[in-house]
């Protein structure tokens, strides 16, 4: 008898635990609820409750889908069922909340000034660094072309790679923008390898053309921002990004144009912001 309570104390809270750890909520969970008059919005809340994507196992291919109609469950919790994530929305934060409800918020990014983009249901950092260095590019075909041909600043980020790596090709990304700016001061771009380094051009000088400044306009990928909370911005793509460097750059994009168009050594340029560099693997 007092082996076998002795087992019983080892097995019960192993059971316990392999119970607890291999549940997941399933299309029968779903089922059992509505059976028992449970409403929808409660149904979508537990669904919502998942602190992570793979505490739940649904299967909505069509066979499954066709299951769960059968046990008479509604479009609405369908439509939460195939994408579980919560739904973002905008965020009226009235005069006086505290910071801490805000920053509370599982839709919205951390209260830190940053680019985000969400993994599921989390939040993850893109890590940026201060972009102050530029050098001087297409030289030769200026000096083949006597001068016809412009010359162009290139910004640099050392590293062949990003190490942010983004695992989506049409990723979801956050602004927390500082106080006094907005999405529209970012723009996001597409850096060439060149070696251990990625660069991307701010400007161009000399030539029949003159000086001009800014980002090439096909090395610009387009994005649109909405303003979701107080110096917050949802950010979404027309388009899947295809392998490889990106960039969101915000900076002055000052350069220092050489005098009157010409070659020589007090050619130099600067370009100057902050990059959140991050990697679309293949």
């Amino acid at each position: 008898m007092k082996k076998l309570a002795t087992l019983l104390c080892i097995l019960l809270p192993c059971v316990a635990w392999t119970q607890q750890m291999s549940h997941r909520l399933s299309n029968q969970d779903i089922i059992d609820m509505v059976a028992l008059g449970i409403s929808d919005e409660v149904i979508i809340s537990k669904i919502h409750s998942a602190s992570k994507p793979e505490d739940l196992a649904f299967d909505t291919s069509a066979a499954g889908l066709k299951a769960l109609k059968a046990g008479n469950v509604s479009d609405a919790v369908l439509k939460v069922m195939i994408n579980p994530a919560p739904s973002p929305s905008i965020t009226v934060v009235p005069s006086g909340t505290p910071a801490a409800v805000v920053a509370n918020d599982p839709n919205l990014p951390p209260q830190e000034v940053g680019v985000y983009w969400k993994d599921g249901y989390t939040f993850m950092r893109v890590e940026s660094e201060m972009v102050s260095q530029a050098k001087v590019g297409g030289r030769a075909g200026s000096v083949f072309t006597y001068g016809m041909r412009s010359q162009h600043w290139d910004a640099y980020v050392n590293g062949p790679t990003s190490k942010n790596r983004v695992k989506e090709r049409r990723p979801l990304f956050y602004f927390y923008v500082p106080d006094g700016t907005s999405a529209s001061d970012f723009i996001l771009i597409k850096l060439e390898k060149k070696g251990n380094r990625r660069e991307f051009q701010v400007g161009s000088f000399g030539g029949v053309t003159g000086g001009k400044s800014g980002v090439k306009r096909d090395k610009e990928v387009p994005f649109r921002a909405e303003h979701v909370a107080v110096r917050t911005y949802r950010i979404t793509l027309d388009d899947d990004l295809k392998p490889g460097e990106y960039a969101f750059f915000m900076g002055t994009g000052q350069q220092a144009m050489m005098g009157q168009g010409r070659v020589g050594a007090s050619s130099g340029g600067s370009a100057s912001g902050r990059i959140y560099d991050f990697t679309v693997p293949d």
